[in-house]
């Protein structure tokens, strides 16, 4: 029998510590409030620091990251606060440039790709529509031939006789 999920404990967990913070953060006066989600030094979301204020064993801290249901209640209270969300980048680098780059250059590559394998299927489709259609002439012509074959031979024979 598998062991029962530790993901809805979790949750549970960290709905209420979330609710704690946001209640605090919402009891601040409005023109002086300041995010009482723990922070990295960068601004984002410090998910072991919310891993160890819902008491999360070092092995479970991944699923706040991993599990979406986790990650999105996590996120919503960040961007409320204004604090970058868990996966957000600060400043893109040279390196994540030239990743999306390579997603933009391998998109177009995937369409143009795709583009080529719709016309190489109707003109394959097309090629097929006409070798369908010279196998019949083909097929009549053969019937044609053996037709007049058999009357000239039946004509060699003496056993056809035309009369006009």
């Amino acid at each position: 029998m598998p062991r029962p999920s530790v993901i809805p404990g979790i949750k549970t967990r960290l709905e209420a510590w979330l609710d704690e913070r946001e209640g605090t953060y919402l009891a601040q006066p409005e023109a002086t409030r300041q995010p009482t989600l723990p922070m990295t030094p960068d601004g984002k979301v410090n998910v072991r620091a919310v891993a160890q204020a819902i008491d999360l064993k070092p092995t479970q801290e991944k699923y706040l990251f991993e599990r979406e249901e986790l990650t999105q209640l996590i996120n919503c209270v960040a961007e409320g606060q204004g604090v970058l969300t868990i996966g957000a980048r600060v400043n893109p680098t040279d390196a994540d440039k030239a990743i999306k780059q390579r997603l933009i250059l391998q998109s177009k590559a995937v369409q143009e790709t795709s583009q080529a394998a719709v016309e190489a299927i109707s003109a394959r489709e097309e090629l097929l529509g006409r070798i369908q259609s010279l196998s019949t002439e083909l097929a009549a012509s053969k019937a044609e031939n053996e037709r007049l074959r058999a009357q000239l031979q039946a004509v060699e024979q003496g056993v056809w006789v035309t009369i006009q």
